[in-house]
């Protein structure tokens, strides 16, 4: 990949300008999309299981568009999300719908696994069945049955689990959908529960919500052939980022995804062969910092971000003893090494500084609007890594 390919639409060639409003898009579209199914009627507790395992109204920050009649897709661009939602199978006339509901929906499948591009294809589907009603319906059969003919992997979740007084129901739950459905299911049955409420005066917490995550993450990597299981490490990676259950497996995810930015950046700066105008330089390296906020769930567009984006790369350009308008450049051996170990290291104190400020209670990273303390922050760490790799190689010299 050579430098333009790498910065896209982010450098505008006729202003010589970084253009936040492509980097922003572009970061997202090339962004993994997990796409989750949500099968189950109106009532049986979607919205809040969604909101549950992604973050508080997560679901209400989503735009709907219909995808068939019965078929509507929820894109949550902040979480790389894609929430295919069904409508209508709860209807009180569902047996006279029955057939063009099904046939809708499996429609709206097909044309997705057509374009046979993975990241338009349902990925894992959620089979809602609220425990309290202690009934299956003929329509969380029918479902299963385009699950099962799609091949897509499910994962059945009892909602409003009534923990020891719905066992019962449970057990027997299993044995029936199993009886016809086990190739498809594998034992993938979770009971949940994703609000805490309070019973006899007792605090009810939520429940199940990690057994969820490790199932779904179990149906991403499914796939017969390695090839497949290649494909969907992407997702696994998506939905690890994107879930606010297990905030230590959240923020190594978000890291490991920002590390693989730096790298790519440090082959591009490999590559290069022509020595980049001061303007070309700032550009590579602010999209760099416009992607390493997106894996963090910051908003670039905010005014302090934008600001503190333009800081962090003039303190890399001036602690170091080649601007980075040469770094860049591999005149020699040398050189190529300084570009390569000095876009690790710009990269390297970034994310240290976002993780500083990652809350591990909320899942969120917010950084403060006052900037001396951020900024010292990232110029101390930065400092230290190009001492680091002084001394590792005995080749860099500071001012």
């Amino acid at each position: 990949m050579n430098v333009l390919e790498y910065l896209g639409n982010s450098y505008n060639k006729d202003t010589q300008s970084f253009d936040a409003e492509a980097a922003r898009k572009e970061s997202y579209e090339n962004k993994p999309k997990l796409n989750i199914v949500l099968f189950g009627a109106t009532g049986v507790g979607k919205s809040a299981l969604v909101n549950a395992m992604f973050g508080k109204n997560i679901v209400e920050s989503g735009v709907g568009k219909p995808i068939t009649q019965f078929l509507e897709k929820v894109e949550i661009q902040s979480k790389g999300l894609m929430l295919w939602d069904t409508k209508g199978i709860e209807a009180k006339d569902y047996d006279n719908t029955r057939n063009m509901l099904v046939q809708d929906i499996e429609v709206g499948f097909q044309n997705a696994f057509d374009t046979q591009d993975d990241d338009q294809a349902p990925h894992v589907i959620w089979l809602c069945i609220k425990e309290s009603s202690k009934r299956i319906e003929n329509r969380e059969y029918d479902m299963l049955s385009i699950a099962k003919k799609f091949g897509i992997p499910t994962v059945i979740v009892f909602t409003d689990t009534q923990f020891e007084e719905g066992d019962s129901f449970f057990e027997t739950a299993k044995r029936n959908l199993d009886a016809q459905y086990k190739a498809i299911i594998k034992n993938r049955y979770v009971r949940v529960n994703s609000l805490p409420y309070k019973k006899l005066g007792m605090q009810v917490p939520t429940y199940g919500l990690n057994e969820l995550l490790k199932l779904t993450e179990n149906c991403l990597f499914e796939g017969k052939s390695n090839a497949s299981q290649q494909r969907m490490k992407k997702y696994a990676e998506a939905l690890r980022m994107a879930q606010e259950v297990n905030m230590k497996m959240q923020l190594n995810a978000i890291i490991k995804s920002a590390e693989s930015k730096v790298s790519a950046l440090k082959l591009v700066a490999k590559a290069i062969s022509s020595l980049p105008t001061p303007v070309l330089a700032t550009v590579l390296n602010k999209k760099l910092i416009y992607m390493i906020n997106d894996d963090f769930g910051i908003n670039n567009d905010e005014d302090h971000i934008k600001k503190l984006t333009v800081e962090v790369v003039e303190i890399a350009s001036l602690k170091s003893n080649f601007i980075l308008t040469k770094i860049l450049f591999p005149i020699s051996m040398l050189d190529n090494f300084r570009a390569m170990q000095t876009t690790q290291c710009l990269g390297s104190a970034y994310i240290s500084l976002l993780t500083e400020y990652y809350n591990q209670e909320t899942g969120h990273c917010i950084l403060p609007r006052q900037q001396a303390i951020p900024l010292a922050f990232f110029k101390f760490n930065f400092e230290e890594d190009m001492k680091e790799a002084q001394l590792k190689k005995g080749i860099f010299k500071f001012l």
